[in-house]
């Protein structure tokens, strides 16, 4: 999906920012490899968003799995797992986005006590739009 350019532009990531998903054997690269997930990032005030793009369910974000898709999406991009958001993005009926927050902890290098959190204020889907309308494709 594509994302237009923005007057903040200095306080998100560049293009040259997002690492190449070149690594063999990630799901996550499988996915986006096969068209399923597109990525994008937007970084504001030291906070990585890390926005997943998808149509209906998939089964890398159910929360059986979502510690493994986390660490996989950290690594892939090269981001800080303390300083780091994972969001899934539903395009719903009539082309309205659904926001889904995955907290998480990061504890031995490792993540774990993964939620998922639908966001459902009008205030925290504005701004979740607005940096989502921000972020780069990577």
């Amino acid at each position: 999906m594509p994302h237009s350019p923005s007057a903040h532009q200095e306080q998100y990531r560049t293009p040259d920012s997002c690492p190449s998903h070149g690594l063999k054997g990630f799901d996550v690269a499988s996915a986006v490899a096969r068209g399923e997930f597109v990525l994008s990032l937007s970084t504001m005030l030291g906070c990585d968003y890390i926005f997943v793009n998808h149509k209906g369910p998939h089964e890398l974000l159910q929360l059986k799995r979502a510690d493994k898709t986390i660490r996989e999406l950290l690594d892939l991009l090269d981001t800080s797992p303390h300083q780091s958001m994972v969001v899934s993005v539903i395009e719903g009926a009539e082309g309205k986005l659904n926001f889904i927050r995955y907290d998480y902890a990061w504890e031995n290098r490792q993540v774990t006590k993964v939620s998922e959190t639908p966001v459902t204020h009008k205030d925290q889907i504005d701004f979740m739009q607005m940096m989502f309308d921000c972020s780069t494709s990577c």
